[in-house]
């Protein structure tokens, strides 16, 4: 197989790896969000992997108990995690990182206790709280503590997954030079990042640093707002002629933007690392995550910006006239996808919407 055909593997069969390290006696761990220490499963010896939506499951069991406002991917996972389908996996830790799945994590305790045949793994919350302040961060040094005592491990080993975790950022940031350079599709930019969420670390260095370059279109475009849980809205792109060369979005580069404190202490790195440095739904301050996603689109050279909004997201649609009008006055092209469906979004529409951003802008 190629390395691009090993890394869309891995997307396309996300529990492999993990049942793979189960099948030789390994502990598995798997993670919601990316607010959680992948560094401190590793630590404590057992293989980690995301769990992420998948919007081609049906959602029965959200259908039954959850109200109709949850977001696409908080259903999907309801259904994994509670169907089973996630079963491979001896813990999953949750992080308090938005309201979406807090709830999610006591929706299913619920569902534990009113079908208590079921039987899907335990469920840890890691309260890990986002705002800037030195309370805050006291708090969530004090339930990564938890967490590592939890998981288990010595410092060492939390030394070495963290090397290891900032070994995979690097390799991430070589290749989003790469798509900034238009040597790189947006659409592989995806799978790599995806695939390292699921896979065996040492696989998938290998498999990225052999991926070859690619020939990507001139057009440069930034996605910004839900994130996106397939590559499809990528691949899209592409094939109008455009590749997406920066995402501000919560499966995105920023996700990855900064690497772990090696030199600090570090239960206290980690803390202030997913306290601070890990964008989340909400993060704060304001001006900051403007600041941010600004930088972003001067730095990468996108030539315009795509907004995407699902239907239930009920937090983007508050700061997108705020970041409407900085476009304006910058005269940066921009369109908006609104009202997104998760599970069956219309191609058709996205692909006039995509098309008439993408004739507006000059090469």
């Amino acid at each position: 197989m190629s390395a691009l055909a090993i890394l869309q593997d891995a997307c396309d069969h996300p529990f492999t790896a993990a049942r793979a390290a189960k099948g030789q006696g390994r502990r598995v761990v798997a993670w919601l969000g990316t607010s959680v220490p992948v560094e401190l499963i590793r630590a404590g010896g057992a293989f980690a992997f995301q769990l992420a939506g998948d919007p081609s499951l049906p959602t029965p069991l959200a259908d039954l108990y959850l109200d109709d406002e949850y977001d696409g991917e908080i259903r999907t996972l309801f259904d994994l995690v509670g169907g089973g389908g996630c079963n491979v996996a001896d813990l999953i830790v949750i992080p308090r990182a938005s309201n979406g799945l807090l709830y999610l994590y006591y929706s299913l305790l619920e569902l534990r206790r009113l079908e208590p045949q079921r039987r899907f793994p335990e469920l840890l919350l890691y309260d890990v709280l986002n705002t800037p302040n030195w309370a805050t961060a006291r708090y969530v040094l004090d339930r990564t503590r938890a967490l590592h005592a939890r998981l288990g491990g010595s410092f060492d080993d939390v030394r070495a997954a963290i090397a290891l975790g900032n070994e995979q950022r690097r390799a991430l940031h070589a290749l989003n030079a790469r798509r900034r350079s238009g040597q790189l599709l947006g659409s592989t930019w995806w799978t790599a990042l995806r695939a390292s969420r699921v896979m065996e670390p040492p696989a998938w260095l290998e498999a990225v640093r052999a991926l070859g370059d690619e020939t990507a279109p001139v057009r440069r475009l930034l996605l910004k707002g839900y994130g996106q849980d397939t590559p499809a809205l990528y691949a899209l792109a592409e094939s109008l002629g455009a590749n997406i060369v920066a995402d501000d979005h919560l499966g995105g580069e920023r996700t990855v933007q900064w690497r772990v404190d090696e030199t600090a202490e570090p239960l206290a790195a980690l803390a202030a690392h997913y306290q601070t440095r890990v964008p989340t739904i909400r993060s704060y301050p304001q001006a900051a995550e403007d600041a941010a996603w600004l930088a972003l689109l001067d730095e990468s050279g996108a030539q315009g910006v795509l907004f995407y909004h699902e239907e239930f997201d009920d937090t983007f649609g508050w700061d997108l006239p705020a970041q409407v009008d900085r476009l304006a006055a910058l005269g940066v092209p921009h369109a908006l996808l609104a009202r997104q469906s998760y599970h069956a979004p219309e191609r058709d529409a996205q692909r006039a919407v995509l098309a008439g951003l993408i004739e507006s802008i000059s090469t």
